[in-house]
């Protein structure tokens, strides 16, 4: 497969150069300004929001319409006024375009999650798809939300992902990498799992996932602008 380049923009936004086009996930910040000279280049740009929470939605990014080949969005994130670039979606829909074709798959929060085909390459960005496991909250709500989980990751079966950018969220302590351990059961990760939504500390993995994971290769960027070839 074609080598590609990741840039972090921080949280769980993320620009993936591919040979032929650029995809940029979850952009709701850039300090780094990295979305810049990919919107001016030469390969057409492809903008994905998962849900419309602060964290991964900017409305914004409407204002690169002149510059932007197509948007993938979820229904609750429609620009003020039509766009022909803009394709809404739910979970369950599935897009095509001459470069890739996308299918939206749920979450356990708001929004859904994207799954892309691009050539002999598959890409997963999972929004805030997680097993959200809170230690305050009662064992009724993280049952439900255990249950939430495995159900979004039945759908999932049979899957496999080349590329996956996953939520390890520092703010869920002790069950930090629960949902992060269960994706790779049922979703082998072949090429890149690259960790996002840290919320607070730079996620270190543990020996239990390092002793089982160990061979799925990981990135875990540090700042925002840094970026990853492979």
């Amino acid at each position: 497969m074609d080598s590609f380049r990741i840039f972090f923009l921080g949280h769980s936004g993320f620009l993936m150069e591919l040979s032929d086009c650029v995809l940029i996930f979850d952009a709701y910040k850039d300090p780094a300004h990295v979305t810049e000279k990919f919107l001016n280049g030469e390969k057409p740009v492809y903008v994905f929001v998962s849900h419309e929470h602060g964290d991964h939605f900017n409305p914004k990014i409407y204002r690169w319409v002149d510059q932007v080949a197509g948007y993938f969005v979820h229904r609750d994130c429609a620009p003020h006024q039509a766009l022909p670039q803009v394709h809404l979606m739910e979970p369950g829909d599935e897009c095509s375009t001459e470069k890739f074709s996308v299918h939206m798959y749920g979450s356990t929060d708001a929004g859904g999650s994207f799954f892309l085909r691009h050539g002999d390459r598959t890409i997963f960005h999972a929004g805030d798809l997680n097993w959200w496991h809170w230690a305050g909250e009662n064992d009724e709500e993280n049952e439900d939300a255990r249950a939430m989980y495995f159900q979004e990751l039945e759908r999932m079966r049979g899957l496999s992902a080349d590329v996956a950018f996953f939520p390890v969220d520092a703010r869920q302590e002790v069950a930090r990498e629960w949902g992060v351990r269960e994706f790779l059961a049922q979703v082998p990760v072949k090429e890149l799992l690259v960790a996002m939504h840290a919320f607070g500390s730079r996620w270190c993995p543990s020996y239990a996932f390092r002793w089982r994971w160990g061979s799925v290769p990981l990135w875990i960027p540090e700042k925002e602008g840094d970026d990853l070839v492979k």
